[in-house]
């Protein structure tokens, strides 16, 4: 997917669910920026939680960090933060299947 088309998405979600930064300091750590959606239920404020890192990664990451799980019979999406961005899966549990499967298919070869 193009970075223009993922920025476009996440910033209509950020416009959609009213994303607004704060600070706040958890025990232990310093002041960090948080974000709430300005809707009252659980997915509106997720909604405005979730977009600004997506943002963030997208700035810093670029688009290719977003992707989905390369395993047979998994739809699951990732986002990669691996150092040289080579993320596949999007569990342990899917790699470990996916691993199995192609140790399984050389066996019989």
């Amino acid at each position: 997917m193009a970075l223009q088309s993922i920025a476009e998405q996440v910033a209509a979600m950020i416009r959609k669910y009213g994303a607004q930064p704060y600070l706040t300091e958890d025990v232990g750590q310093p002041f960090h920026l948080h974000f709430h959606g300005s809707g009252g239920t659980e997915v509106k404020a997720m909604g405005g939680n979730s977009p600004p890192h997506w943002r963030l990664i997208v700035d810093g990451h670029g688009p290719d960090r977003f992707g989905q799980c390369e395993a047979h019979h998994c739809d699951a999406v990732y986002i990669d933060l691996t150092r040289n961005g080579s993320r596949r899966y999007c569990s342990a549990a899917c790699t470990a299947r996916a691993k199995t499967a192609a140790y399984r298919s050389r066996r019989r070869s």
